[in-house]
């Protein structure tokens, strides 16, 4: 748990909607790509829907917004600043940003943020045979 002790409340980002995203749309990605704080950078959704091998929670929403290792995490946003997606993956053969990163939908992130906040924890299903 992240404890911050402020004078003041602090702003947040406010989480918008994945589903309503379209391909063409603008979006900006915010990181930390190799450890170069506060990187934001723009492109439009190239996709949704992506299965990337992730296994059976595969449905990125796909960018040619600059994400690089150390992106991960940092939000992707609509031209409205709301929360869209949680930039997470690249394909690259380099290592490095080729125009094809991935975000995972709102929609399926804010599950997994509320079960953060009441269990502390992700419980998916598991069986083990």
């Amino acid at each position: 748990m992240i404890k911050i002790a402020a004078s003041r409340a602090l702003p947040a980002l406010q989480f918008g909607s994945s589903a309503s995203l379209r391909v063409g749309e603008w979006v900006v990605a915010v990181g930390n790509p190799f450890g170069l704080e506060q990187t934001v950078t723009v492109g439009i959704v190239s996709g949704k829907g992506r299965v990337i091998g992730a296994g059976p929670y595969d449905d990125f929403i796909q960018t040619d917004a600059s994400i690089n290792p150390g992106n991960s995490g940092g939000p992707l946003l609509n031209m409205r600043g709301e929360v869209v997606g949680i930039n997470t993956a690249i394909f690259s053969r380099s290592g490095g940003n080729i125009g094809i990163g991935f975000a995972i939908p709102m929609e399926q992130a804010r599950s997994v943020i509320a079960q953060l906040k009441s269990a502390g924890k992700v419980i998916r299903g598991w069986l083990g045979v």
